[in-house]
C-alpha cells in the first residue's frame, strides 16, 4: 500500500501534536466561558440565571474533558487519526467573528438567522429547505427563550437603533 492520500489544506497530525491543541483549546474556551460566568454574576436575578447555567454547565464540560485528555499519553511517533485541515478552522472561527459582527449591526435576531443558515451552507447542507425551516426555529427558539421566558429584550442591533 502507498501512502495515505492527504486532503489539500490538510496536514497529518501525531498524537501528542492533537494533545496540545486540544489543551489550549479547551484552555481557550474555559477563559471565555469563565468570562460569561463572570459578566453573567452583574446581571439582574432573573436574567443572569440562563448566562450562569449555560457558562457553569460549560466549564464542568471544558473541565471534564480536559482531565481526560491531560490522562491520556501520547505518542509523538503516532497519528492521531485525523488531519489538521485549516479551512475548518478558518471556517469555524470566521463565522464565529462574522456573527459577533452582525449581531453588533444587524441584531440577535436577523444574525442568529443568518449565521445558522449560513454555516448550514459552509458545512454542507444539502437540503435547503430543511435549512430554512433549521433557521426559522432557531430564531423562534432564541426569541422564546430570552423575550418571552426569561423578559430579557434582545439586542436591536446599530443599524436598527438608527433606521426604526
Amino acid at each position: 500500500m502507498g501512502r495515505p492520500v492527504i486532503p489539500k489544506g490538510s496536514v497529518p497530525m501525531t498524537q501528542a501534536l492533537r494533545r496540545r491543541l486540544e489543551i489550549g483549546f479547551a484552555l481557550l474556551i474555559l477563559a471565555v466561558l469563565g468570562l460569561f460566568f463572570v459578566v453573567g454574576l452583574s446581571y439582574p436575578a432573573r436574567p443572569r440565571e440562563l448566562p450562569l447555567l449555560v457558562a457553569g454547565s460549560g466549564i464542568v464540560l471544558v473541565l471534564a474533558h480536559l482531565a481526560k485528555v491531560i490522562r491520556r499519553p501520547a505518542d509523538s511517533s503516532q497519528t492521531a487519526g485525523a488531519d489538521w485541515n485549516w479551512k475548518a478552522v478558518f471556517l469555524a472561527f470566521g463565522s464565529m467573528a462574522l456573527y459577533l459582527a452582525a449581531t453588533l449591526l444587524f441584531g440577535m435576531v436577523l444574525s442568529s438567522a443568518v449565521i445558522v443558515y449560513a454555516s448550514g451552507l459552509a458545512f454542507g447542507a444539502q437540503n435547503k429547505r430543511k435549512l430554512a425551516l433549521v433557521t426559522g426555529v432557531t430564531v423562534i427558539a432564541i426569541y422564546l427563550l430570552f423575550v418571552v421566558t426569561l423578559g430579557v429584550p434582545l439586542y436591536p442591533g446599530l443599524l436598527a437603533d438608527r433606521f426604526f
